[in-house]
């Protein structure tokens, strides 16, 4: 069986800025940090950021959202609200609206709420207000 998720790596093209970005504007704290690579203390999963090096890409583009790389990164919080009009007044408008989720099972209201955001180099950040799994 495989375990529950530990880790995700982000390739940046621009470590101050990114590092910037999820330290002041989203808050994550700092568990280590040299001059190509941010980890950030994120719960049970360790986010990292690496810069480019031999073993990542070695040409990042200007594309965003879904056409970067079909991923986003959802952080849980408590007040959806609060935390994305945190965000938008420090200038990362919320691409999505607060928006319902979906249900999987038709007709069911939605278990909680979502907004979405995109980082400095074009990545999905997404808040979520749901109540969280455990299993």
């Amino acid at each position: 069986m495989i375990g529950p998720l530990s880790w995700i790596l982000v390739y940046v093209a621009d470590i101050p800025k990114m590092r910037r970005f999820y330290e002041e504007v989203l808050g994550l704290p700092i568990k280590r940090a040299t001059g190509q690579v941010v980890v950030f203390r994120t719960g049970a999963c360790t986010l990292e950021l690496m810069g480019n090096l031999v073993n990542g890409p070695e040409k990042m583009d200007a594309a965003q959202g879904w056409a970067r790389n079909k991923v986003l990164i959802s952080f849980h919080v408590t007040d959806i609200h609060a935390e994305t009009a945190k965000l938008e007044a420090a200038g990362y408008p919320c691409i999505t609206g607060i928006k319902p989720t979906v249900s999987s099972i038709p007709g069911a209201p939605p278990r909680g709420y979502i907004a979405q955001f995109i980082d400095p180099e074009g990545n999905i950040i997404e808040f979520g207000q749901m109540p969280l799994e455990n299993d």
